[in-house]
């Protein structure tokens, strides 16, 4: 490989399309969630049923995912998946014009967005260490700060599918997709050279001869459990039936979460490189678990969007150190493959808390939701600061003193 630095112009393109991509990805999210909450008005349970469905196939995907984003140039690649993300959007506008969108037609739309976006993410997520001339701190930090900014404006318009109509939104989600592909088609080649060939198990292997990157996964995974899996799951029930809000009202919530993430990125950003990122990440578990309790308690408003606000701060650090520790940390010739190791510990995760989660709130409250993740956030600050190694990490992206 060549030393050669990227051009100065590959990291904006990489930006610009990586935030037109995760701004078709949001409004999915959003528009999945409401099309069987608020549309179709389908129960917890059934939600959690789909939502579990339509993420199954993705695990099977993802270690292709890896072994293709390690395999061929990265440009090609994402460029053809760009055009792929196109179709399911305007597939499903065509058919609710038509008026036969149902239930199954809603999962077979997140079956075909999350196969996709599996099947691109390790080679989009480990592209980005060869096309900045940043350190992987502070890289990954505008990446996240870019797309996320890209999410809000998403988020915005899914709070206006009453107003702009459910067709013209999906409309939209399919241009953002085919702009972000004349975007990486302005990337340099980005092959890697064949110093052997991947395949499915390279990144397990991987990932187990590296204990620190070992354990950062299997922490993430648990929490992605019922942590995340409660902001998934959990807020759009406790946003209609709690708060008795609307479509716009949900929009409202996943923007300030959003803002939330977006903030803890910028501020993150004017302290990296940290010298020590993994006691951060263990402190943070502390922190989530005043937020979860107190939206437990079922706060006014005003006091239920700083809370969300505050989670949106806990889950954008620990999201970010999570992945800037593992990419630190990951060979190049096998980065795209642990990064899809690392995307699966989040994708296993979610089918499994949206059925538990979803079992939970119909058999109590959506409120109840939130307490799984306070227990799982105590286990993981006790576990991570005594036997993980992370507290004692010191990332590569600082300089020895």
């Amino acid at each position: 490989m060549s030393d050669q630095p990227p051009p100065k112009s590959a990291f904006p393109y990489y930006l610009a399309s990586s935030s037109c991509w995760m701004a078709g990805i949001s409004l999915q999210g959003f528009l999945f969630t409401w099309l069987l909450v608020g549309i179709l008005e389908y129960p917890a349970a059934e939600v959690g049923f789909a939502r579990s469905i339509a993420e199954f196939p993705p695990l099977l995907i993802l270690l292709l995912g890896g072994v293709l984003g390690d395999r061929y140039d990265s440009r090609r690649f994402l460029s053809v998946m760009h055009l792929l993300m196109t179709i399911p959007p305007l597939l499903v506008a065509i058919v609710f014009e038509l008026g036969a969108l149902s239930y199954w037609w809603v999962v077979l739309f997140g079956i075909t967005v999350s196969s996709i976006q599996a099947l691109s993410d390790p080679a989009r997520q480990s592209t980005l260490s060869r096309v900045t001339r940043l350190d992987v701190q502070r890289a990954i930090t505008v990446m996240t700060i870019c797309t996320s900014l890209a999410g809000l404006g998403a988020f915005y318009l899914g709070g206006s599918l009453e107003r702009l109509g459910l067709a013209s939104v999906l409309g939209i989600q399919a241009a953002m997709f085919f702009l972000g592909y004349f975007a990486i088609v302005r990337l340099p080649t980005l092959a890697l050279p064949r110093r052997h060939k991947p395949n499915f198990s390279g990144g397990f292997k991987a990932c187990w001869r590296l204990p620190l990157v070992r354990n950062m996964i299997g922490l993430n995974f648990v929490s992605s459990l019922f942590n995340a899996g409660a902001y998934i799951v959990a807020i759009p029930y406790i946003v209609k039936e709690v708060y008795l809000g609307d479509a716009a009202f949900f929009a409202t919530v996943m923007i300030v979460f959003t803002t939330g993430s977006i903030g803890s990125n910028v501020l993150l950003l004017a302290f990296m490189p940290l010298k020590h990122p993994g006691r951060l990440f263990i402190v943070m578990q502390l922190t989530r678990v005043f937020i979860l309790l107190t939206l437990f308690f079922q706060p006014r408003l005003e006091l239920f969007y700083i809370m969300i606000f505050a989670w949106g701060l806990n889950m954008g650090v620990s999201t970010t150190l999570v992945r800037t520790t593992v990419q630190e940390l990951a060979p190049v010739a096998v980065r795209s493959q642990i990064l899809a190791v690392l995307l699966l510990s989040f994708l296993v995760s979610s089918p499994i808390s949206s059925i538990l989660l979803g079992l939970l709130i119909s058999a109590s409250t959506p409120l109840a939701a939130l307490l799984p993740g306070v227990i799982m956030s105590l286990l993981i600050f006790v576990v991570a600061g005594a036997w993980s190694g992370l507290w004692q990490y010191r990332s590569a992206s600082q300089p020895l003193s």
